[in-house]
């Protein structure tokens, strides 16, 4: 079970090695149904996560309305970081959007990993990949235009944009399901599709 997270430790930080006997045990799949919640805006988040399969989506609301941060499709890690780390209610809520199987990572797996030879950078470099990731979102959201960033996507991820549902597509975005239609309306148009 611990095969796809030691594959995401090797993509950060190939020199880091470890006795995975010491943590398999401490490892839990969870299998998700589609809509169902991982935890909510509110919660305290008990555990980060890798997706197995499936495809989870990362949100909060604002006046009512659900704003889409990220999706998560198999092979990316999870989690509200600072809820976890901290023990204070999450900002976000984690949903699947599929059927979905999902492998936690508690706070023992966490001291396991950090007990490690060079296991306090291995942590340090898994936290800056999580923070360049909200770096290049939170650009993204001010600098480029939501035709910009499904051009982005469409580019980076056309299979998971087939995975999507529209209405989260657009909540990503910065858009309305409408302007969304017309939007892909727009880029079809003219051929960048």
């Amino acid at each position: 079970m611990y095969e796809p997270l030691d594959t995401f430790i090797q993509q950060i930080a190939p020199q880091f090695s470890l006795d995975w006997n010491l943590v398999e045990p401490l490892l839990r799949s969870k299998p998700l149904r589609k809509g169902e919640y991982l935890f909510q805006e509110g919660d305290r988040c008990e555990f980060v996560g890798l997706t197995l399969s499936g495809c989870l989506r990362m949100f909060f609301l604002k006046d009512g309305k659900e704003l889409t941060l990220f999706f998560h499709p198999e092979h990316h890690v999870f989690g509200d970081y600072q809820s976890f780390r901290q023990q204070q209610p999450a900002c976000f809520s984690c949903q699947a959007i599929e059927a979905s199987d999902v492998l936690l990572v508690n706070r023992q797996v966490i001291q396991t990993l950090e007990a490690a030879p060079d296991g306090q950078r291995l942590l340090r470099l898994i936290v800056e990949h999580l923070a360049f990731r909200l770096r290049d979102r939170l650009l993204s959201l001010y600098r480029d235009s939501p035709e910009q960033r499904y051009l982005h996507l469409l580019k980076t991820d056309p299979q998971l944009l087939q995975r999507l549902p529209q209405h989260y597509v657009a909540s990503y975005l910065g858009l309305e399901a409408e302007s969304l239609s017309r939007l892909k309306r727009r880029v079809a148009q003219r051929g960048l599709t």
